[in-house]
């Protein structure tokens, strides 16, 4: 190859003569598209780094909503900017119009089924970053949403727990609109637990009633007013009745011919299992005393 040949070879693809070429023919246009997203991603990166260099982000959620807020505005930026760019040519606009045509018939359902789900999640009645939520039978806390997917931190599937497998699970966001979900928010960000114990037949169950009610009231009561403001902030979107608020102990006859002792009471979503290993301990060092009430072991 001569030098002339590889000297037209650069011009012809050479980013600024292609920009300033009014007759550019589709693979031309495809390849000045090409250099413009090479130089848009470039351009975040460098912006990205000088930012954290000059204000670097006091913690990893700020630095999470600073990139997001980047990467949506740098988008809407290059994306208004290259329009005419990329439609400067009349000639090419049926050819684009076709193989965007083509692309929609294809892809038409899923596409517009992510963009209302979108919606539904922004919406008075979706979740945000943080909440924690159930769907498909899969549980897990929202650590990214976009505009056509979330992402769940994954929590494990033993509801005695609700500890982290630390697993990132990707969903479109139709599913929100073709399945039911389930959301612990952080404006009510409670739920009630059951911790359960069984006693032989021959145990002193009022003591031991009695002491299970001590153990909720000493260590498990959540504070009235933190409940009530809670409840108030979540009325206004949803009615809610929560009701009895204070931990309770339900004593029951079970066919197997056991007492069972269920203590009912409020917890945060996140400390689930250290309630449930701090009512273990109390119970075991506190029956550990008395004579009359005995543990059934199968």
């Amino acid at each position: 190859m001569g030098g002339g040949s590889l000297k037209e070879f650069y011009l012809d693809l050479n980013p600024l003569t292609l920009l300033q070429s009014s007759g550019r023919d589709f693979a031309e246009t495809m390849i000045l598209f090409g250099y413009m997203v090479v130089f848009a991603i470039f351009s975040y990166k460098i912006t990205m780094i000088l930012v954290e260099r000059i204000k670097p982000a006091p913690d990893a959620v700020h630095e999470y909503n600073r990139r997001k807020v980047a990467r949506m505005g740098f988008l809407m930026v290059f994306g208004i900017a290259y329009l005419p760019i990329i439609f400067s040519s009349l000639s090419l606009l049926p050819t684009v119009l076709g193989l965007a045509g083509a692309g929609i018939v294809i892809s038409l359902k899923e596409v517009w089924l992510n963009m209302v789900g979108w919606f539904m999640i922004m919406g008075a009645n979706g979740f945000k970053v943080g909440d924690r939520i159930e769907l498909d039978n899969i549980k897990g806390d929202v650590v990214n949403i976009g505009f056509f997917k979330f992402t769940l931190l994954e929590i494990a599937s033993d509801p005695r727990f609700e500890q982290s497998t630390n697993r990132l699970i990707h969903f479109p966001n139709y599913n929100v609109v073709l399945h039911r979900f389930f959301i612990v928010s952080e404006t009510m960000d409670f739920v009630w637990d059951e911790f359960r114990v069984y006693l032989d037949l021959n145990s002193n169950w009022e003591k031991a009633e009695k002491i299970c009610a001590q153990i909720l009231q000493e260590e498990l009561v959540l504070a009235p007013e933190l409940v009530e403001s809670k409840i108030r902030e979540m009325s206004k979107n949803y009615l809610v009745r929560l009701g009895k608020t204070t931990p309770i102990v339900y004593t029951s006859l079970e066919p197997e011919g056991t007492i069972l002792m269920c203590l009912r009471y409020l917890t945060p979503i996140r400390s689930k299992r250290l309630n449930r290993i701090l009512i273990s301990k109390e119970i075991l060092t506190k029956f550990k005393n008395e004579n009359d009430i005995h543990i059934h072991t199968h």
